[in-house]
């Protein structure tokens, strides 16, 4: 993971999509994400991946309520299939 939108700990007005971009090519079948809020809550996010592979995009399907929130990725990179998982946090102001 190089990057992410919102970015990790950051606080933030509610964003309508979350992007997690990685430095190679990911085998969509298997890199998404699932986001919930601190008390483990779970929000329902569509997730797909770019047409580059490099970029899993999920959108909440209702807007994020203030507080903190937890994305939990995996993703598999698309040459050798290795896998790869973490942890980044936001807060919705």
């Amino acid at each position: 993971l190089i990057a992410s939108n919102p970015a990790a700990n950051a606080t933030v007005a509610a964003p309508k999509t979350i992007r997690l971009t990685f430095n190679e090519k990911l085998a969509p079948a298997f890199s998404s994400f699932q986001v919930a809020m601190a008390d483990g809550m779970k929000t329902s996010v569509k997730t797909s991946v770019s047409a580059d592979r490099k970029t899993i995009t999920g959108v909440p399907k209702g807007p994020l309520m203030a507080g903190v929130y937890k994305v939990t990725w995996r993703a598999a990179a698309a040459d050798d299939g290795h896998r790869m998982d973490g942890v980044l946090t936001f807060t919705v102001k």
